[in-house]
């Protein structure tokens, strides 16, 4: 995160103002001599100023992250595969494809916070027990993004489903894609290590619960403000808008209210200035 150095100004003034002497040339008669008298300003102590140095934010990257004043994610065109879903080689290029739509609309949010923009490394087919750079798949995992390497995992199987629309496949991969890309975007601003540390400063697993719900809203926050961003490109309207959630996403779900405040919230943004889940109070992060 870019901060102003603040530098430290002392301002001293002395003023000395003395009176001139003029010497008088004796007359024929003597006449008394007046010394001018020497008159002088008082003088003035040096006086400084000094500004103090502001004290950094705590949390900085979480809370005050220049990037959530870096405007609107950009709105690209995207050219992605029209092959059937139905297949490992088919759902890995498709989601390698939105990964580079993703690099174009993010890149310049990035920059612009003063972050160096870098590529996912690829989108790596990880079905259930997969070992990944980072952990094995899990079963119940649909994806995962490891920070060691920058890679976005994909758990491709879990989005074969019989009788599913390829339009709701399509749009379910990329929700997921985009959610594990705003990880990336956590990754690249500071964000997920700062929440690696406040993590591990934790008490007790509820407040752990609390800062991964925060972690994993606004990853989903940052997938929503790229939709929003890019409404048009996708044609999302009238009923596509339901299919932008991730898989098992349901609206009629009370333990869904938040999570659909912060995604209408990002879609209407465009961008990360509608994602601070880190200021919000903790009742308002659940239901990821």
């Amino acid at each position: 995160m870019r901060r102003t150095a603040e530098r430290v100004v002392a301002v001293f003034v002395a003023v000395l103002l003395a009176g001139g002497c003029t010497r008088q040339v004796a007359a024929p008669e003597v006449t008394p001599v007046v010394t001018p008298t020497v008159s002088a300003a008082p003088v003035r102590v040096p006086v400084g100023r000094v500004v103090q140095a502001a004290e950094p934010v705590k949390d900085g990257f979480l809370l005050d992250n220049q990037m959530y004043r870096s405007g609107e994610i950009a709105a690209v065109s995207c050219s992605l595969p029209t092959a059937k879903l139905a297949n490992k080689q088919a759902m890995i290029r498709y989601a390698n494809a939105f990964v580079a739509c993703l690099d174009r609309a993010w890149a310049p949010v990035i920059t612009r916070a003063g972050f160096d923009f870098v590529r996912p490394s690829a989108v790596y087919s990880s079905p259930a027990g997969t070992k990944t750079a980072c952990t094995v798949m899990d079963k119940e995992y649909y994806g995962l993004y490891c920070s060691s390497n920058h890679g976005i995992y994909f758990n491709w199987p879990e989005y074969v489903v019989e009788g599913a629309s390829q339009e709701g496949a399509r749009a379910s991969v990329q929700w997921l894609i985009a959610h594990e890309y705003g990880h990336h975007v956590q990754e690249l601003t500071g964000i997920l290590d700062q929440y690696g540390e406040r993590y591990s400063s934790t008490r007790d697993a509820a407040q752990q619960k609390v800062e991964e719900n925060r972690s994993e809203m606004q990853a989903h926050c940052f997938a929503a403000a790229f939709f929003g961003a890019n409404q048009e490109a996708f044609r999302i309207r009238g009923e596509r808008l339901n299919h932008y959630g991730h898989a098992g996403y349901d609206r009629r779900e009370d333990d869904m209210v938040n999570f659909d405040r912060w995604l209408r919230q990002a879609f209407k943004a465009k961008g990360p200035s509608g994602c601070n889940t880190w200021a919000a109070p903790a009742g308002s992060v659940t239901g990821v």
